[in-house]
């Protein structure tokens, strides 16, 4: 929005010394024309966003806030448009900062989930070795080439036995290996 030549005559015919005293008129006055055309030049750095009206007003505040110090109308235009130029890019900062802490705050738990489950996996899979250690020695090779994705034929080839035997040694040592993970298992999900 630009200034009209109404609006422009009235800003010129201001009593500049009358607002720098704190006269109210004066200033709602100065508001009344600028507001507007502050707000339009602070969506230029806001498009998407309704802050533009709440940083022109922040603007004003300041203005009325240090109006002894103007000495004319284009300090106090020089000034508003500079506040709400810097009040805009801190408004942008802050929302690129914001973001970025989200998306970290995202990364991070979702990191933090990943780190915890491979910690967990790790945890059992050592659990599982250690048990699996200390099972007799048929059961341990029957069950170590199982885990290694052998079939039950495959394992009798391997081992010169029978597949009756596979299956059996694999009953006997998955009884025990239940017995001995329950805990195992159980005590992890409570770290």
């Amino acid at each position: 929005m630009k200034l009209n030549n109404s609006n422009l005559a009235d800003l010129n015919n201001l009593p500049i010394e009358k607002f720098r005293n704190g006269d109210e008129r004066v200033f709602h006055r100065l508001f009344t024309i600028l507001f507007p055309v502050a707000c339009s030049f602070a969506s230029q750095y806001l498009p998407t966003s309704e802050e533009p009206e709440d940083i022109v007003q922040e603007a004003f505040v300041e203005l009325w806030n240090r109006r002894a110090k103007f000495t004319g109308l284009d300090h106090i235009k020089s000034f508003l448009y500079l506040t709400v130029k810097n009040k805009c890019l801190n408004r942008i900062k802050h929302h690129t900062i914001k973001n970025k802490y989200s998306e970290e705050q995202r990364n991070t738990s979702e990191g933090s989930a990943f780190f915890e489950k491979q910690i967990f996996k790790a945890e059992i899979a050592l659990n599982i070795r250690e048990a699996v250690k200390n099972l007799p020695r048929q059961q341990k090779k029957v069950i170590l080439l199982n885990l290694m994705g052998l079939s039950n034929e495959e394992i009798a080839k391997t081992l010169d036995i029978s597949v009756n035997t596979v299956k059996l040694q694999k009953k006997v040592a998955y009884v025990k290996l239940r017995k001995k993970l329950k805990d195992a298992v159980f005590s992890l999900l409570f770290l």
